[in-house]
Formats: structure tokens, sequence, C-alpha cells
């Protein structure tokens, strides 16, 4: 008989949510995108990656490196690690040819090996540019921090108090300071869409997991499949927990599309938990 793993893994941010309502769950993990030394706790790392962290690290670089050469107007080179990706497809298609002439059957076999390969890396090399976003997102609100800072020390030497300024305050969404420090709203748009983050992370997922769905991402899947009340057997959960909901689905459902995909990890049903809105 399956059991239920003792923990759950938050999505779609992989360095945490807007929120600090996952601390009432005793274990919630963030999914670590395969990048060199993880952390001790609070994180899962997936076994099946399929570049090892020295090549996620270089990936992420490349990456970076690609984002600064486009804001800077600079012409964009081809990422090493797509470079060796090519170099393996090639290889591996040689190895095709030998197999067609000799087996048509383990041909296919290793045809289906290296699909299987591509998808992984792709998918492998979205969350590590999901990460290297957030990064960046995390950036802007230290920015948007030492200016609200700065701000209040400026306004409270003119004498300006709390109140006295109407109208002049950070504008909804905008990275911006406010007015005495108040606190700069960060568009969440600015973030990978967590459909894509999702997509990607279930080729990485048992789907025993369970799921932890927050920010946009638990508005959005409550219309794509029917939550109730968590049941106390899920062993990721509490003995009570009223404030938590839950619905089993495949992931194509949750991700808002019609049919199956014919691909396994989005097409097995999973188990997904989401906060009970508040309004």
């Amino acid at each position: 008989m399956m059991t239920t793993p003792s923990f759950c893994i938050r999505l779609p941010f992989l360095r945490g949510s807007l929120t600090d309502r996952h601390m009432a769950l005793p274990a919630s993990l963030l999914l670590w995108p395969g990048l060199p030394q993880p952390p001790q706790t609070g994180a899962y790392c997936p076994a099946g990656y399929p570049f090892t962290p020295r090549e996620a690290a270089a990936c992420l670089e490349d990456l970076r490196r690609m984002g600064d050469e486009a804001l800077s107007g600079l012409p964009v080179g081809a990422a090493s690690t797509g470079n060796a990706r090519a170099a393996r497809h090639a290889s591996e298609m040689a190895l095709l040819r030998e197999f067609g002439s000799a087996d048509s059957e383990a041909a296919h076999k290793a045809e289906a090996a290296r699909k299987r390969r591509i998808e992984q890396e792709q998918a492998h090399k979205a969350l590590i540019w999901t990460w290297l976003q957030e990064e960046r997102m995390a950036e802007l609100a230290d920015m948007a921090r030492a200016l609200a800072r700065k701000s209040e020390s400026f306004t409270r030497s003119l004498g300006v108090e709390d109140g006295e300024t109407p109208g002049f305050g950070a504008s909804e969404g905008h990275a911006g300071a406010g007015i005495l420090g108040t606190p700069v709203s960060l568009d969440l748009g600015l973030m990978p869409p967590w459909r894509l983050v999702t997509a990607n992370a279930m080729y990485f997922l048992p789907p025993d997991l369970p799921i932890l769905a927050e920010g946009p991402m638990a508005e959005d899947i409550q219309e794509e499949a029917e939550f109730g009340p968590a049941q106390k057997d899920t062993s990721a959960l509490p003995a009570d927990m009223p404030g938590l909901l839950q619905a089993r689905a495949p992931a194509w459902r949750i991700l808002g599309r019609k049919q199956p995909t014919g691909s396994p990890p989005l097409d097995v049903e999973r188990l997904w938990l989401v906060w009970r809105p508040t309004s």
C-alpha cells in the first residue's frame, strides 16, 4: 500500500512565497533547482535532474549572461550548456543510425529515451531560469525597501508627518519608494507564469507528493478542480487544519488544459492543497 509522504512541495515560487501562511504547515518544502550547495533544511532536492549541480550552475550563468547581453544591446551568444546538449544530440543520432541498421526495436527505445532526456533538460532549464527571475525580483524588492527607507528619512527631515501628504504614496503595482517608508508594491506579473513553473516541475516531483499552491496559482486552480476540506489522513498535514483545502486531479487539468497530454508527469493524478480564501 502506497503512503503519502510526510511533507508537501510549495509551488510556484522556488525561493518562497510572499505570504507567511505556509508556516502553519510543519513540513512544506521548496523545490530546489539542482544548483550546488542546496540548503540543509526547507528544500526538496530531486534525484532525477538531467544536469549535475555543476552543469546547472553553468546553465544559470549562461542565462544570466544572456540576459545582461540582451539588456545592454549586445548580440546574445549561444549558451555553453546548449552547445553541450547539441553535441550529445549529434552523438545520440549517430547511435540511432547504427541501431536502425541492426535492431529497429532497440532504435525505437533509444529514440524514446532521447526524447525523454530532451524534455527533462528543457524542464530543468526552465526551473533554473525561474530561479534567476526570482533572484532578480528579490533584488528589485531589496532596492525598493532601501528607497523606502531613504524616502522616510528624507520626508521626516522636511518635517512631514504621516498622513500629511495625500496622493503621494506609491502607486499600486509601482516599484518605487513610498512616502514615510510605505512598503512598495511589486507587480507579481513580473514573476514567471505559475503554469510554466508548475508544468516543468512535474517532471521531477513524484506523483504521491502533495503540492501546496500559493499566490495567484492558489486562486486560479480552484477554478479548475473541485476542492474540499483537507483530509486528516494526509500525513503531510497536522491532525487539525481547518483552513486547508484539497483536490485530486492530474496536472493537465490544474493547468487549464482540456485533455491529457500523453506525458506521464502531466497526466498522473496528484494531490493539490490550497488555503481557504479569507474573503
